[in-house]
């Protein structure tokens, strides 16, 4: 019988810039997605209102520094 493995390799990558900088993300090693939204903001804008800010940060892997880590990339 064959048994298969039933945890992941798990890499812990930093977050750089925006408001989650210097925070850690843990992601699979084998398969670290290409980008990460992060909340802002816990409140929605009141569209009916006309409010409207950022309400997730987008953060894109960047393999290629030093040390893989996921860059600021926008707000929305």
């Amino acid at each position: 019988m064959t048994t298969t493995p039933t945890t992941f390799a798990i890499l812990d990558l930093e977050l750089c810039g925006g408001r989650w900088d210097g925070h850690l993300k843990r992601v699979h090693a084998f398969a670290p997605p290409p980008s990460l939204r992060m909340v802002l903001r816990a409140d929605l804008p009141a569209t009916d209102a006309g409010q409207y800010w950022p309400t997730t940060s987008v953060y894109r892997l960047d393999p290629d520094g030093p040390v893989p880590c996921y860059r600021h990339s926008h707000d929305e």
